[in-house]
């Protein structure tokens, strides 16, 4: 099976131009669903890269408990705190109250990242399913990673068949869904231990109905269940938790812009079309932006994982990370928009 790369030129087609004209929310509304009492830097984590890299509103949806520390963490954050983790009783009533809470703020988001921080607390985790639900039938773009991939190998139905999902799955991750979904990644034919990876994630994206898949390791295996990205970019040496939280942020980042790309596309006002050079071009098959989304996350989250290794060594935290992002950005980024994006 024949693997590559996309050009970088075709991955900064989805990059929005800054111009004067813009408005607030024209480069992106994300939203993030998680964050309960225990774990509040992982939606900080996610958020806080989303605005680094450009987006204009960032959304958490989290446990009122966790709220207050995640808004002294950042107040460029909007902080919703409809969630609740302490309570498991009324399940069904509560989700619906919060639901009806977040409801209309999933509908604002051009993309949502579901899982960061969300702990495996029954209420929360059916809030959780209510987001992906109202995602879907938004038709928004939507990233699934952590406790929310418990979710799915619970109830693969609940995202099947569903184009605009990214899963992203670190290894023992990866190995629960392909188990759940009837896969044994170890009987795949393939001899070679890469091989094995990526026929297995191609088989885990076609069981799941053409989803992408996002197998995290010391390559990034990208996957829809027809093409297969590996991002093989240079990262750190350090594990510390949070990168994965970063990469959710970057992935709904160009998921949301490639939302105001296809719009850009759609509309044909000259006015629009200049928020994106490529709208008036040669352009992207829409079904083709999940996959380039998430290699181009892969691609800025391991880079900025390396800056932040070769400045903190052995020392480096999430933190010193997310600090690369925008850096990260610059150096891949910032000449090839040159060449494609009006001065």
């Amino acid at each position: 099976m024949s693997t590559h790369q996309p050009r970088l030129q075709t991955l900064a087609k989805l990059v929005p131009t800054l111009t004067p004209s813009l408005h607030k929310g024209d480069c992106g509304r994300i939203a993030v669903i998680g964050g309960c009492q225990e774990y509040t830097g992982a939606p900080y984590f996610a958020a806080h890269a989303s605005l680094r890299l450009g987006t204009d509103i960032a959304y958490v949806i989290c446990d009122r408990d966790a709220a207050l520390a995640i808004k002294s963490y950042a107040p460029d954050l909007i902080v919703l705190p409809y969630l609740q983790s302490s309570r498991t009783e009324n399940i069904k009533k509560l989700a619906d109250e919060a639901e009806d809470n977040f409801g209309p703020f999933l509908k604002k988001a051009h993309a949502v990242s579901v899982g960061s921080g969300l702990g495996k607390n029954l209420l929360m985790l059916e809030c959780a399913k209510r987001a992906i639900a109202s995602a879907k039938a938004n038709n928004t773009p939507i990233v699934l990673d952590a406790d929310s991939l418990d979710i799915v190998c619970k109830h693969p139905d609940i995202i099947s068949g569903y184009p605009n999902a990214v899963l992203t799955p670190n290894p023992p991750e990866f190995v629960r869904l392909c188990k759940a979904l009837g896969i044994d990644p170890e009987a795949v034919e393939s001899k070679d231990p890469a091989a094995k990876v990526h026929d297995a994630a191609r088989l885990l994206a076609q069981k799941l109905g053409g989803v992408t898949v996002v197998r995290k390791g010391s390559s990034d295996v990208i996957t829809n269940g027809d093409r297969v990205f590996v991002c093989e970019e240079a990262g750190g040496l350090r594990r510390c938790g949070g990168q994965g939280d970063i990469l959710s942020g970057a992935t709904v980042t160009f998921l949301a812009w490639g939302e105001r790309y296809k719009l850009a596309r759609e509309n044909q006002s000259a006015d629009k079309k200049k928020q994106h050079a490529a709208a008036a071009s040669d352009g992207i098959d829409p079904k083709d932006i999940p996959m380039l989304a998430s290699y181009a996350a892969c691609m800025l989250t391991r880079h900025a994982s390396y800056l932040a290794y070769d400045e903190c060594g052995r020392s480096t935290q999430s933190s010193n990370i997310l600090e690369q992002v925008d850096i990260s950005f610059d150096n891949k980024f910032e000449e090839v928009l040159k060449t494609i994006q009006p001065n």
